[in-house]
């Protein structure tokens, strides 16, 4: 299968262009022209294409030839994906949201929700796949500086009781459930939640991620209204705070998903947090970022 793949250079597309390859199918990455990330894709077997992933013009120049696109470059750029594929006639669509589609605050919610109605009522033989928060190494968005936090301080700060429920995924097991999610017939017309084994507190995360480093971590608990309020007043005066106020507002509701379709259909089998954080610290620890 010949496949055009976006965001190839973000953690979990560099984990499924692997799949993809070492599976033998031919890969063309869609790589921004003023990437700062491309040879984070050199010598790995995959033709690159400059182009935007907003600008359906580009989409139909690297679409030629194509069997399918992996698009893991964001869900919002999904009304330009499903146009050029329509006008290239490439019917097969692989597209990755994000569970936040399930969140109860609109804000979160509807523009997921907008751009998987923009797939589900294309004429393409789609597939939508809906990680976690997808932590693994120095590349993933929050759990790297939990971690080095962790490795610098003694006192960590939680908003709130710290028992919302969280299910950060492994991005190998991301990755893999988004290849078989790509080449499984069954999953044609199908969404898939792919989040990690089991759900955890913020407190056991945090304490597992402590674990890991060989840390002991005293907690802090901050109220979590007064400072919700407090980081949207800084917000309203122009400030950009470290921990946004609609972030802190999250923190009430549990971002917990069973994956029991997804186990079934695509075999999916994701590893405990406990297992891939340790594993995220080998990896910090290689590279320096943590103490070892």
């Amino acid at each position: 299968m010949r496949v055009l793949l976006t965001g190839a250079t973000s953690l979990p597309g560099l984990a499924l262009l692997r799949l993809l390859l070492e599976a033998g199918h031919e890969v063309r990455c869609l790589v921004r022209p003023e990437s700062p990330n491309a040879s984070r894709l050199e010598g790995r077997g995959a033709v690159l294409v400059r182009g935007d992933a907003g600008r359906a013009g580009d989409l139909l120049r690297a679409l030629e030839g194509v069997d399918a696109v992996a698009h893991v470059a964001g869900i919002g750029y999904a009304p330009q994906v499903v146009e050029a594929m329509e006008r290239a006639g490439v019917g097969r669509l692989l597209a990755v949201s994000s569970t936040s589609a399930h969140s109860r605050y609109a804000f979160r919610s509807s523009p997921k929700l907008e751009m998987e109605r923009v797939v589900r009522s294309s004429g393409l033989e789609w597939t939508i796949v809906r990680p976690t928060m997808i932590y693994g190494s120095e590349l993933d968005r929050n759990v790297h500086r939990l971690l080095r936090f962790l490795d610098r301080s003694p006192l960590f700060p939680v908003f709130g009781s710290g028992e919302n429920l969280w299910q950060p995924v492994y991005y190998e097991d991301c990755a893999r459930g988004a290849f078989e999610a790509l080449v499984r017939p069954r999953a044609v017309g199908q969404g898939y939640d792919l989040p990690g084994a089991r759900p955890l507190t913020y407190l056991e995360l945090v304490r597992a991620a402590a674990n890991a480093l060989g840390r002991r971590v005293r907690v802090v608990r901050i109220p979590l209204e007064p400072a919700r309020r407090a980081l949207a007043l800084a917000e309203r005066a122009g400030l950009r705070p470290p921990v946004g106020s609609e972030q802190v507002l999250r923190l009430r509701e549990d971002k917990a998903y069973p994956y029991e379709k997804a186990r079934k259909e695509l075999g999916y089998s994701p590893r405990p947090f406990e297992e891939g954080v340790a594993l995220e610290v080998a990896r910090l620890r290689e590279i320096g970022m943590v103490r070892a």
